[in-house]
């Protein structure tokens, strides 16, 4: 599943709740002015190194200028606070100005300079391991019991990765570490998502601080695991079930699950922050609330912005991958045919050489041990890791068609001829067009090119994976 190393071990009991006053109230009744005067006599530890949220915003003036004026804000709310905040009446947001003195502040950002003032930091990327995949479930609730966060805790979330130029606009850490700690059973009344960020944050008068704070360690002990949060490549293909692509508009062209609906994740954000309800009804509105939805992206970390969007619009919504989805296709085997795959002429001089790359079905095709040297692997980009993340796909099928099956529909493979020359330096790259199910043909304008020896790669592409196949063939210029 996902390749997840899940330690599933759902525990019947229960926890109990707090006894703190403080966590009697939901969210909506701490406006700003109930979040500062929250800040009363309370025992804590404040020795090194755990630096308390309380301890830290006594000692910013800026909380005693904004109780003196949290009525007045509050009861004649300026213009551009007006303007830019969207009406919200989901429960899973609560605006900066309604966080509690009780709550957790989870920052998961990655790359971030400065952090709500109080907030511990776990960036998301920990919650992945070398091989891009979830870790356990056992390390991740260690994750969290390190950071000093409880199953008992109200936690609100917020952070993005600030070194993805695609994140960038969107609390793609935050959605995804609410729908992670839903799935490790979290109480769901005690996870909230902040309706803004960092500069939110500020603007409303609040404090930061350019390091995080730290908690006191303890034991996150998972109470259940919510299963049905997370789709499985089975679920995807049998279930009654509308599914959602939330990849851009050109990633979906290049390959996407049959039948899926593309909604791409930033057509649900604006500024930053999720749209309006209303708005997002309209995003929505080729999906019904009868059947559940799966949505997914290269990987959990990108899906969850809509995940998270649906789930708020009341569909019952859960995440799939597209990496899992190219993992269990179909394996076939491809590989070149050394002796049609050639160039004419060869030797040549200076001028057009045209190459023809010829694909063929090893004769024990029929076989299905991935661990066969015959068999492609190719390397996709994804982004939670921006990273290559290794997959099994195919090519060629029994009958020799040169693309990969998927429903009623065939994705053909492009090739490309890259020229180095006898020290590795690339010279030329040729677009090959397909002529026959299993040959390839391009043309290499060599007028320019010195005599020598000039080697040829081939590198296949099909959906968003690519595999080359390196020095392939020799041409030789006199």
């Amino acid at each position: 599943m996902l390749g997840m190393m899940l330690v599933i071990s759902a525990m019947s009991m229960q926890w109990a709740s707090a006894a703190c006053p403080l966590c009697k109230p939901d969210y909506e009744e701490y406006p700003h002015e109930g979040f500062l005067k929250s800040l009363g006599p309370e025992e804590e530890k404040t020795s090194a190194p755990v630096v308390s949220a309380k301890t830290e915003r006594l000692k910013n003036p800026l909380f005693n200028k904004s109780l003196q004026t949290s009525e007045t804000k509050s009861s004649t709310p300026s213009a551009q606070t007006t303007e830019s905040a969207p009406v919200r009446s989901s429960s899973m947001l609560v605006p900066v100005t309604g966080v509690a003195r009780s709550d957790v502040v989870l920052d998961v950002s990655n790359g971030a300079s400065e952090y709500i003032d109080g907030a511990v930091h776990i960036n998301y990327m920990e919650f992945y391991n070398e091989n891009k995949e979830l870790k356990s479930v056992d390390e991740i609730a260690a994750l969290l019991g390190n950071a000093g966060i409880s199953p008992s805790d109200r936690v609100v979330l917020t952070g993005t990765d600030y070194n993805c130029p695609t994140c960038l606009g969107g609390p793609f850490g935050a959605t995804f570490v609410y729908w992670l700690m839903l799935y490790m059973g979290h109480d769901e009344s005690r996870l909230k998502l902040l309706d803004g960020d960092t500069e939110d944050w500020k603007a409303a008068g609040l404090p930061v601080q350019s390091t995080p704070s730290v908690r006191p360690a303890t034991t996150y002990t998972v109470q259940r695991i919510r299963s049905e949060l997370l789709a499985t490549n089975d679920y995807v293909k049998n279930a009654d079930v509308q599914i959602v692509d939330s990849r851009t508009f050109d990633a979906f062209g290049q390959g996407a699950i049959p039948g899926a609906l593309n909604i791409p994740y930033d057509m649900v954000t604006e500024n930053g922050r999720l749209k309006n309800e209303s708005v997002l009804e309209s995003v929505f509105a080729g999906l019904t609330k009868d059947k559940p939805v799966v949505v997914y992206a290269n990987t959990e970390f990108k899906a969850s912005m809509v995940w998270f969007a649906l789930k708020m619009m009341g569909y019952d919504a859960r995440i799939y991958t597209w990496n899992d989805w190219l993992k269990n296709l179909p394996a076939f085997r491809m590989q070149l045919n050394s002796t049609l795959t050639r160039a004419e002429p060869n030797p040549a001089t200076p001028g057009p050489v045209k190459i023809h790359a010829v694909f063929e079905v090893p004769e024990d095709a029929n076989k299905t041990n991935r661990t066969d040297e015959n068999l492609t692997t190719l390397s996709v980009m994804g982004c939670a890791t921006c990273e290559p993340i290794t997959v099994w796909a195919g090519s060629l099928t029994k009958s020799k068609n040169p693309g990969l099956s998927l429903g009623s529909s065939t994705q053909y493979f492009t090739c490309t001829a890259k020229i180095r020359d006898s020290e590795g330096n690339e010279v030329a790259s040729v677009p090959m067009e397909r002529v026959s199910d299993d040959e390839y043909v391009g043309t290499w304008d060599a007028t320019g090119a010195s005599p020598g020896s000039y080697h040829v790669s081939f590198v296949v592409t099909v959906y968003s994976l690519s595999k080359e196949f390196e020095d392939a063939l020799t041409i030789v210029i006199q």
